[in-house]
């Protein structure tokens, strides 16, 4: 049974703040303190492989500027020779002060990649609220589920925190699975026409 690497992250732009919990520390091969208490954005793309981070930077950036949806299936290199692929889904949008802020999930995919169930090369993809899949919205209804567990007792959370973890795995697999073949004309398209600032 594939083990449930996923983790959640939290990105507060205005102060140059990535925060995650300890999965999403143990993929980026992170002390799970350093992402407690949050690392710089310069710190995150240093474990980024240089080849998808050279890749569509003005939709990536437009998206932590100006908020939107964003799928980003990538290579990293949490250590010394050591790849590993990744599937960051998230959204970023203005909190009630203004700021700009992003959350969303990240899941270890290379088993998918070396087993052969999602093939091609690193894909970023920024989709409009008015054509967001199914399952991307699912996924977003899941990472409210995932906040709202706090609420709960400390019994009825710890018996729902399996469950949503899971769910959030099999939608990111979904959402990971649809990147090659549906999106590949699209993401190629957006590329040809992005402008660079």
């Amino acid at each position: 049974m594939t083990n449930l690497n996923i983790g959640l992250w939290e990105d507060d732009v205005d102060n140059d703040r990535i925060r995650g919990d300890a999965v999403f520390a143990r993929i980026y091969g992170l002390l799970d303190a350093e992402a407690t208490q949050g690392i710089p954005w310069s710190r995150l793309v240093s474990i980024f492989h240089p080849e998808d981070l050279a890749q569509d930077t003005v939709r990536r950036r437009r998206v932590r500027e100006e908020g939107g949806l964003f799928v980003w299936e990538h290579r990293i290199i949490p250590a010394p020779g050591t790849v590993r692929w990744v599937l960051a889904r998230g959204h970023f949008e203005l909190n009630a002060d203004g700021g700009m802020r992003g959350r969303g999930i990240l899941i270890d995919v290379t088993d998918s990649r070396t087993e052969g169930y999602v093939e091609g090369p690193s894909r970023f993809l920024v989709a409009p609220e008015a054509t967001v899949s199914p399952v991307e919205r699912m996924a977003e209804r899941a990472l409210e589920l995932w906040e709202l567990r706090h609420e709960l007792n400390a019994g009825s959370a710890a018996r729902l925190q399996p469950l949503l973890r899971a769910l959030m795995f099999e939608l990111g697999r979904e959402i990971a699975s649809s990147l090659p073949e549906g999106r590949a004309a699209e993401a190629s398209q957006s590329r040809s026409s992005s402008k660079v600032h």
